[in-house]
């Protein structure tokens, strides 16, 4: 037993080692900048093509998509200064006898969070000759709610494109009854900082939705709706409830110590007779735009509202609805027209920074996502030549790349089915190599993983010493136990016909043979 929780010890010293020393690597405080640990990027995409919602009659003929990653940034100051970019090159042909006016939609997606706002670096050129972005140009920003911020759900090109007219849904619709409630709450300072202002109400979910302008919480209690707000003590503050669809029935309102069966209510609370008023969806989402970035279109601003209600149809316990939650993490477009003329072609070119999944220093892989789907809205795709240019080492990927003087390469006659998803190292057969920051931490880090394998490798040979003379000693005692337990009779020994003593079972024979012997 000694030896065995030596050996155990022995075992974890490593692992304790190496735990204690990265515990005072990570709070050495050296570090000029702190390095994030597997923080998500965004996708790369092809552009997407609108033609009406018809088919479009334009062919791609050829595609470069050329990804130039000249660095792997793993702290903000280097995601920020980043130049690592993608650009498409589309050479876009019409056989047909007249000109073809497309509408192009470039996604920019969102804001990853290791940067502390949007990137810029897109260009977009037809035949050379580049468009203004934004500024009162050719291109445009459009804004679409993305239904994955809030349920995880997988990206749709088709659905999830800016529209050009206001979206239609069964419930959720411009003339649709809305009824705002709107209260005057004022809670006694009581010792605690907030408490629970609770709005109960009856109604048929199928018919009357019912959310909180502002952060709230909605749940059912004892068969009646409720939402929950907290409200603070000590002073007076209003509270807007707002019901779409037929108007509730059993309105009432309170303040209690919490929410659910146990709640009290609280002495000294008032709360106002609410002020009722009654307007259409058009005029609430008019409401809710006038504090919303002016960036963001009526038009976009309206789809997205329904978008977001009409996402949770299925459950309609979306609880908070006012501008900020609508445009909580807007997807972005870049919107700009091409004319391809008849029997004709251009060439589309667009360049985008790219944003790839940064890794922890330990693993040290740099993940890259590109949409290549878009490509299947076309009314044929020839070929596709992808290129990635890097002097760093591509580790993996869904396409069989070639190595080049100058990175990757991969060609295709036809659109690949999937999507592209590569996976970029620092060294071949490493992670990540740390790069000095400050002159100090590095070397000491070093330091310390040496001292640790050292250690470890130590531990091992100690272990391996301790099992063989483990074995020995057990190997010798099991040759005593066989002459101590033999009979002797007329001069003869009678050794254990179970020689084997290593398990249990031997043992369990070992004890029939003495029984045996002792009734002979």
């Amino acid at each position: 037993m000694r030896s065995r929780s030596l050996g155990a010890f022995l075992l974890a010293l490593p692992v304790a080692t190496g735990s204690l020393l990265a515990f005072g690597a990570k709070n050495t405080g050296a570090r000029a900048a702190s390095a994030y640990a597997n923080w998500s990027g965004v996708n790369g995409s092809d552009v997407v093509v609108d033609f009406g919602g018809g088919d479009c009659p334009v062919l791609v003929t050829d595609e470069t998509l050329t990804f130039y990653i000249d660095d792997l940034p793993i702290t903000q100051e280097e995601a920020e200064k980043s130049t690592s970019r993608v650009e498409a090159s589309y050479t876009l042909e019409n056989r047909t006898a007249e000109d073809v006016a497309l509408t192009m939609y470039l996604p920019v997606g969102f804001k990853p969070d290791y940067l502390s706002e949007l990137r810029g670096g897109y260009s977009v050129t037809v035949d050379g000759e580049a468009l203004d972005i934004v500024n009162g140009g050719e291109i445009r920003e459009r804004f679409t709610y993305h239904e994955k911020n809030y349920y995880g759900t997988a990206f749709d090109l088709d659905g999830e494109l800016p529209r050009k007219t206001a979206m239609q849904d069964d419930f959720f619709y411009a003339g649709q009854g809305v009824t705002v409630y709107t209260f005057s709450v004022t809670v006694p300072e009581d010792g605690s900082d907030l408490r629970t202002f609770i709005f109960r109400y009856d109604a048929n979910p199928s018919r009357t939705q019912v959310f909180s302008a502002g952060s709230g919480v909605v749940g059912v209690n004892n068969g009646r709706g409720e939402v929950y707000r907290n409200v603070k003590t000590g002073q007076t503050q209003e509270i807007v409830i707002y019901a779409i669809g037929d108007v509730p029935k059993r309105v009432e309102a309170g303040v209690y110590s919490m929410s659910g069966a146990n709640a009290q209510l609280i002495a000294g609370a008032h709360v106002g007779q609410p002020q009722e008023r009654r307007i259409d969806f058009s005029a609430f989402v008019q409401e809710m735009y006038a504090g919303a970035d002016p960036a963001v279109s009526y038009l976009d601003f309206y789809n997205a509202t329904v978008a977001m209600l009409s996402a949770d149809s299925d459950l309609r316990l979306t609880s908070r609805i006012d501008a900020d939650a609508v445009l909580e993490n807007p997807m972005l477009w870049y919107e700009y027209e091409v004319t391809v003329p008849a029997n004709g072609s251009i060439v589309n070119t667009v360049s985008a920074p790219l944003m790839p999944d940064i890794p922890s220093e330990n693993t040290g892989k740099w993940s890259f996502d590109y949409l290549l789907s878009p490509g299947q809205r076309w009314a044929d795709f020839r070929a596709i030549t992808i290129n990635i240019r890097t002097p760093f080492c591509l580790e993996s990927s869904t396409l069989n790349f070639s190595k080049t003087q100058s990175g990757y390469t991969f060609s295709k006659d036809g659109l690949p089915l999937g999507e592209l998803s590569f996976v970029v190292a620092r060294k071949e057969g490493m992670g990540y190599e740390p790069q000095p920051v400050d002159g100090g931490t590095p070397t000491l880090t070093a330091a310390l993983i040496m001292l640790g394998v050292a250690v470890g490798a130590a531990a091992v040979v100690v272990v391996v010493v301790l099992c063989v003379h483990a074995r020995a000693r057990k190997k010798m005692r099991a040759e005593e136990e066989k002459l101590n337990r033999g009979r002797a009779e007329n001069g003869k020994i009678d050794l254990d016909p179970f020689p084997d003593l290593g398990g249990s079972d031997g043992d369990e024979k070992n004890d029939k043979a003495d029984g045996q012997g002792k009734r002979q």
